[in-house]
């Protein structure tokens, strides 16, 4: 069996990576923190490693590895840069460190970077036609962008098999940052379709980007290279919101506008600046990825990388509601556990 080493094993995308992983027999290591929630994890063959990345000294790996698949990572809009930083950056320099130390034999270093590098709110968007910066989640961006830089570095210096991958918006079970509060906005009544709801969002579903890293473990692809990952289809946001009121039994009445989406976004931000305890749900970045068309050009990951995304809008959708049904009730049964 080949191994392979998934960093931010417990969250949304590195869970799903590992029962992937898991399913197409290989032995798989899980990097966790020691305070990290591992129910995603229940259930998996998944050998569980812990260490902290952003610790040089907080790392100690199997001497054995084939592939690295790189998902540990901050996803925070608005993070200060320091703190971006230590969790992007700095956490995947001192992993790649601990790899050269050790003088393992990797086949493969999957990194798990951002679309947003590109740009966005644009059509068709790639590396040679760039889209708009994303303000609001700049220092995220930046350091997306420093780490991938210097993985190309490590891989012309010192011949590091690095391959990119960059996502558009990830949706899926375990997701706990978008879906899990969309479905619980829809649920306590709130309008969560803002505007017309007709312009597309860059849709990506985590299997797809499980089988796009698959792809990069099978040595699909070219080592030095990025490569874009989306479900390759136009989804709005009123697919994307109807289905889940729909299947949420809530039907929205009152269409905020845009405009005034943004209004409200900005007080939000403003009352969490000055009460940090207060979480704000409608951000600058938020609303803005509403607002215009975002698309993105994946041709060069279908040729080079063999990737043929799957389209079953509804079935995926679908796997999100029911795992958003199946989670609230665990967190119940874990509440009166205590």
């Amino acid at each position: 069996m080949e191994r392979v080493l998934i960093t931010g094993a417990n969250g949304f995308i590195g869970s799903n990576l590992c029962s992937y992983f898991v399913d197409h027999s290989y032995e798989v290591f899980g990097l966790v923190r020691k305070t990290s929630d591992l129910h995603f994890l229940e259930g998996t063959a998944v050998k569980l490693i812990t260490g902290d990345l952003t610790e040089s000294d907080g790392i100690s790996l199997p001497s054995s590895i084939d592939y690295v698949i790189h998902a540990a990572s901050l996803v925070i809009d608005d993070v200060p840069m320091a703190l971006a930083r230590q969790n992007i950056l700095d956490a995947t320099v001192n992993l790649v460190e601990w790899l050269e130390r050790n003088k393992l034999p990797l086949k493969r270093f999957v990194y798990i970077s951002t679309c947003l590098v590109l740009g966005h709110r644009s059509l068709n968007i790639s590396d040679e036609n760039r889209g708009r910066p994303a303000y609001g989640n700049l220092s995220y961006v930046k350091a997306k962008e420093l780490t991938e830089s210097f993985l190309r570095d490590k891989h012309r210096e010192n011949g590091l098999p690095v391959l990119i991958l960059r996502p558009t918006d990830v949706f899926g079970p375990n997701d706990r940052t978008s879906s899990m509060r969309i479905l619980a906005g829809i649920e306590s009544g709130w309008p969560t379709l803002a505007g017309t709801g007709n312009r597309v969002l860059s849709f990506c579903y985590v299997g797809n980007l499980a089988k796009a890293c698959y792809l990069a473990c099978q040595m699909r692809g070219k080592d030095g290279a990025a490569y874009t990952v989306t479900n390759g289809q136009e989804v709005t946001w009123r697919q994307l919101m109807g289905y889940f009121q729909l299947r949420m039994g809530r039907q929205q009445r009152i269409f905020v506008p845009v405009a005034i989406a943004y209004v409200l976004a900005v007080f939000m931000q403003a009352l969490h600046a000055l009460v940090p305890s207060f979480e704000a749900l409608l951000t600058w970045y938020r609303v803005s990825k509403v607002g215009r068309d975002t698309t993105y050009d994946i041709s060069r990951t279908r040729e080079e990388l063999g990737y043929e995304p799957d389209q079953d809008l509804e079935r995926q959708l679908e796997s999100i509601v029911q795992w958003y049904v199946r989670e609230k009730s665990g967190r119940m049964n874990r509440s009166r556990g205590r």
